[in-house]
């Protein structure tokens, strides 16, 4: 508030007691609708921002404590629901788009189908483009990335105990 917007709110106030007085009303009522109205000219001078949050305090967070992309897709993660969300999906098969390619192989093209399935197991790439897929999904995408990295050998199976 400013000091000139805190002089109309006073010049309000007295403008509506002089004019309810020589009306004739009572001095309770003259008292309390003076002070609605200079209430409401002190409301009305509050400034609320456009956008929630930009009259908060920036805090300056460290470079280590900055969200990454791989925490942002880890949590799009449901474990409840066993689905990925599609930040997580798309960079995944972004991923496997590029590894297939490399070996002449587009996931895209219908010749390709038979090829693509060969190396990535069947119908992953149908459940990585359709619209619910699981976290075993994205794993076995990780896995077929894996399988398809340039020079290098596949790593040994992974023993589940």
């Amino acid at each position: 508030m400013t000091l000139r917007g805190s002089l109309v709110a006073t010049g309000l106030v007295i403008a509506v007691a002089l004019a309810l007085i020589a009306f004739g009303f009572t001095w309770p009522f003259v008292i309390g609708w003076s002070m609605l109205a200079g209430a409401a000219a002190l409301l009305a001078q509050l400034a609320i921002p456009v956008e929630p949050g930009s009259d908060a305090p920036h805090i300056a967070a460290e470079r280590e404590r900055r969200p990454t992309e791989i925490s942002r897709m880890s949590w799009a993660l449901n474990t409840h629901t066993g689905l990925a969300g599609q930040q997580i999906t798309k960079r995944v098969r972004d991923i496997l788009r590029h590894r297939l390619l490399r070996r002449g192989v587009d996931p895209d093209d219908a010749a390709h189908r038979e090829a693509a399935a060969a190396l990535l197991g069947p119908d992953l790439w149908a459940r990585l483009t359709g619209p619910r897929t699981t976290i075993a999904d994205i794993e076995h995408a990780l896995d077929a990335i894996d399988r398809l990295a340039p020079d290098r050998t596949p790593p040994p199976p992974r023993s589940r105990s």
